[in-house]
């Protein structure tokens, strides 16, 4: 597959929002032990709006579609995940043209641009025990593979496998940004619930894509 539709990009973005609902009670479990316990629900409720508004509109152009859904997570998330995580989503928006469809490379570009805007809005960077931890290494590994491979499938899960690994490395890492700094060493052997929710978002695209 070296391009998706409008219509399968929306179906992976509610495949993503699906499985982080369900996921919603470990995304709180860790959060509770380095933050303040209100990540999942925050994701939640989030995801939750997104389903109602991509079950009920139609988009023809893929930079419509990741707009309104970044736009939505805004709204209805809260705090700085909704910020963070919307951002991922409208950061790299420009590459992928107003069009009804959406390459390899684009979406490589898509979400690195994603995450070189996360990095400067939030003065962070990877190490330090945050979402970019496994947005970081996944964003790397689809422009490596799209210099290997034109197909989607491919590339993201690449980018999914890589997600993985960064969040079973950011288990090492000492918080170094924002609340969950507070916690210092308490912080080791627990992931980033960020990072585990950009992996869960990487799975589920992996899976409906290759439905």
């Amino acid at each position: 597959m070296e391009k998706i539709k409008t219509d399968v990009l929306k179906q992976m973005f509610l495949d993503g929002a699906r499985l982080i609902i369900e996921k919603e009670p470990y995304l709180t479990e860790i959060d509770s032990v380095i933050g303040d316990g209100d990540h999942g629900e925050g994701m939640k409720r989030g995801c939750e709006a997104l389903i109602k508004i991509l079950e009920t509109e139609n988009y023809v152009y893929v930079d419509e579609l990741c707009r309104a859904v970044s736009i939505e997570l805004i709204k209805t998330m809260g705090g700085a995940s909704g910020i963070i995580f919307g951002t991922m989503f409208l950061g790299g928006i420009s590459s992928l043209g107003h069009q009804e469809y959406a390459t390899a490379p684009q979406i490589a570009d898509y979400f690195w641009n994603g995450e070189q805007a996360i990095e400067r809005r939030g003065k962070a960077r990877p190490g330090q025990k945050t979402m970019l931890d496994a947005l970081y290494p996944a964003c790397v590994e689809m422009k490596k593979a799209v210099l290997e491979t034109s197909n989607i499938i491919e590339v993201l899960k690449r980018g999914y496998q890589a997600a993985v690994q960064g969040v079973a490395d950011c288990r090492n890492f000492q918080s170094g940004i924002g609340r969950s700094r507070n916690f210092k060493e308490k912080t080791l052997g627990i992931p980033d619930p960020g990072a585990v929710s950009v992996s869960l978002w990487f799975q589920a695209f992996c899976l409906s894509v290759d439905k």
